[in-house]
């Protein structure tokens, strides 16, 4: 009985250090006007585009500009783009040292007319009132060193979405503050920023290299005095990040985790290991061929699902069933976590979109 009751002492309390509880962005209409500009980097989005562009026009608070950045997309991009009403800026030649999206949003922020710059992932999209929403909260701050950033709520259609599971939790819990000390570190898929905290700052420039900019900047943001706010995107930002299928998805998550584990902090990542080991731990007692006390052990099991399925609600459309069958996602994790591990230990360097990153 030492063991289940162990790993139930260590697992539980080590999740919920991880993530307690995903504020959402309080609802509200903006009293007064704000001159806003979208930038939205793009490199072949025209599957994405239509929904974004159709939300932010059907939003009853229009910004003053949409600005698509095409990052020399082979297919329909930015026609899709013009055709929906943006400003379309194609993007100059990407110089040595840059990632092609921050390169995307410094371009995009260097042409924008606002005084306010929202950046936002083309496969992100506003519910109704989002918009609204996310602007009301900003000017209801008052603050122009107020930096805000949510991480959207993830839509899944296709049961091979569901293994997203795990690691959709370490993104909030490595970067939204969520937890029980670890501070907003902001989400790569959207940013609401004044333009002269921006550049004060360094903006994009400043983490001009990194993959995941978005943990980087947040540090650069707060040295420059900058206040950083995170939510969850549940009924205000959503997004469906793999349409594309199985292997999209394993591409995407594999291209900047090691990273992000290292930025996350030493106690999230201290955390997360304890956590992750009394998952494992768990499941391997359970299968066992020494009888370690299975009734209890069982129970453990279903705390850790009712867990995972707690946190999960609030960041997606995550079944039930996929946290009781927590085993496959978390074994879905840990291989392309490792096989990430291998690749960047060989100096390999993984392909997103056509680009070598």
């Amino acid at each position: 009985m030492i063991a289940p009751a162990l790993l139930c002492a260590l697992g539980l309390p080590a999740g919920f250090s991880l993530i307690q509880r995903v504020s959402l962005c309080p609802p509200g209409q903006p009293d007064s006007t704000a001159h806003i500009s979208v930038i939205i980097p793009a490199r072949n989005e025209e599957q994405n585009l239509p929904h974004l562009l159709a939300s932010i026009a059907a939003s009853s608070l229009r910004p003053a500009e949409v600005l698509v950045v095409d990052d020399h997309s082979t297919d329909d991009t930015a026609a899709i783009a013009q055709r929906l009403g943006a400003r379309v800026l194609t993007s100059a030649q990407l110089p040595p040292g840059w990632t092609g999206k921050s390169w995307a949003c410094h371009q995009g922020a260097q042409h924008a007319a606002g005084d306010l710059l929202l950046f936002l992932d083309a496969d992100t999209y506003f519910v109704p009132g989002g918009l609204a929403r996310v602007i009301a909260y900003w000017l209801r701050e008052q603050d122009r060193h107020l930096v805000l950033s949510l991480l959207p709520y993830h839509e899944m259609d296709a049961a091979y979405e569901q293994l997203s599971l795990i690691f959709n939790l370490f993104m909030a819990a490595g970067a939204g503050g969520f937890g029980v000390i670890a501070a907003p570190r902001l989400f790569g898929q959207s940013l609401f920023i004044g333009k002269e905290t921006y550049f004060v700052a360094g903006g994009h420039a400043a983490v001009r290299g990194i993959i995941l900019e978005n943990l980087r900047l947040a540090s650069v943001l707060r040295s420059s005095g900058a206040r950083l706010i995170c939510f969850g995107g549940r009924g205000t930002l959503h997004m469906r990040m793999f349409p594309d299928g199985f292997c999209q998805m394993s591409e995407s998550w594999a291209k900047a985790f090691i990273q992000g584990a290292t930025d996350s902090g030493g106690f999230v990542l201290a955390s997360a290991i304890v956590w992750i080991s009394a998952l494992w731990s768990t499941v391997l007692l359970l299968i066992a061929p020494r009888n370690h006390g299975r009734p209890a052990l069982a129970v453990v099991y279903l705390l850790l699902s009712l867990q995972l399925a707690r946190f999960g609600r609030q960041l997606g459309s995550y079944r039930l069933l996929t946290c009781l069958l927590y085993p496959l996602p978390l074994a879905y994790y840990c291989f392309i976590f490792g096989r990430s591990a291998a690749r960047r230990a060989l100096r390999r360097k993984n392909v997103w979109r056509g680009r070598e990153i």
